[in-house]
């Protein structure tokens, strides 16, 4: 009797291909969100074919993962998303020669439905910039406002491409590879050099402070605290000898802050997995809560970078600024994209309606 031909799982080979597609991702330039985007919806996609080889998943596989997730609760554009990177995904297997056909071809795109996104008014917008709080806060909002970047390009600004006599700012490598220019106003050139001032910087035009641990003063101790891999620890240095109470005062100011400093330096030398973090750009995930916070802090509600990107092209808009001018300061490659924010509000719809309707015009 013969032996039943072994059942092969194609699971692992899964696995190396959507390892292959991120590297094809990183080989093509896509942006980092996106690869990570596109990189951990193929990973999903393939858990869930289990021993279903890629080359040979149908389109009924590909409409279960996909309603399995909304059945979980995943919002329908995340869904879009995940249909895009898997349209890239069987785009590079086709490539590659793995398969002919993809099954994304009568897989159609969820419509979603279309909603007037939120923009902040001038008025918010001074609101915000009123609640920051020192000279960094303000340059974040004066600059994120006045040059409409994205937050990643914002991060990435190098301070050899910020020409404070012209008011320009080069910005390299911005969505799509691609350098533009931006302009910002008096007030953003202000907020720059007040916190240039403040925080002098090195490479970036906004650079986190160097972490090389703290030294302070707990009761009558010196301690520092630090960081190992990621965890914090706490460790004493020295105590203040106190020989009366009355001379409590000036005892504590005998141990200085300059000689904590020193006695962490060379304790420090010796703990191994302990490295200070040198002076280094912002990531995007703290600006944006930075101003989620200051949002908060002036009563706005929830408030994210790309809204001062909005606000900044709208108001240009608004203002009778022409369209393929915001589209060049923004770097949209399809003006399409720009129309987009050619939103106008209730109020400038009444002006427009007043000053331009033949029974309106008073005639």
């Amino acid at each position: 009797m013969t032996a039943p031909a072994p059942v092969r799982s194609s699971a692992q080979a899964n696995q190396e291909l959507a390892a292959a597609f991120k590297r094809y991702m990183e080989a093509r330039g896509f942006a980092a969100a996106t690869q990570k985007e596109y990189g951990d919806g193929v990973c999903r996609y393939v858990e869930s074919l289990r021993a279903t080889s890629v080359a040979e998943a149908t389109r009924a596989d590909v409409r279960m993962f996909l309603g399995e997730l909304y059945a979980r609760g995943l919002s329908p554009s995340s869904i879009t998303k995940l249909t895009f990177g898997l349209r890239a995904f069987y785009k590079f297997l086709r490539f590659a020669g793995i398969t002919h056909q993809s099954p994304m071809v009568t897989i159609p795109n969820r419509k979603l439905p279309k909603r007037l996104p939120r923009v902040l008014t001038v008025q918010e917008i001074e609101k915000l910039i009123a609640a920051a709080r020192g000279p960094f806060e303000r340059a974040v909002i004066e600059v994120l406002y006045s040059t409409g970047v994205r937050v990643s390009e914002l991060v990435n600004l190098r301070l050899e491409n910020v020409d404070m006599a012209e008011h320009v700012i080069l910005v390299r490598k911005g969505k799509g590879g691609k350098d533009r220019y931006v302009l910002f106003g008096r007030h953003a050139a202000k907020a720059i050099a007040d916190y240039l001032k403040w925080r002098p910087s090195k490479r970036f035009l906004f650079e986190a402070p160097a972490r090389n641990g703290q030294v302070i003063k707990v009761g009558g101790s010196w301690v520092a605290r630090f960081y190992v891999n990621k965890v914090q620890r706490e460790i004493p240095l020295f105590r203040t000898k106190v020989r009366s109470p009355s001379d409590a005062p000036l005892v504590a100011t005998l141990p200085t802050l300059q000689k904590a400093r020193r006695e962490f330096e060379r304790i420090a030398s010796k703990i191994p997995g302990f490295m200070p973090e040198p002076q280094r750009p912002y990531q995007a995930r703290s600006i944006d809560l930075l101003v989620q916070r200051i949002g908060h802090r002036a009563k706005l509600g929830r408030v994210h970078p790309h809204m001062l990107r909005r606000a900044m092209a709208c108001h240009l808009l608004q203002n009778g600024v022409n369209l393929r001018y915001v589209q060049e300061l923004l770097g949209h490659e399809q003006i399409t994209t720009t129309q987009l924010y050619t939103y106008l509000s209730t109020d400038d719809l009444k002006k427009v309606h007043q000053r331009c309707h033949p029974h309106e015009k008073g005639e």
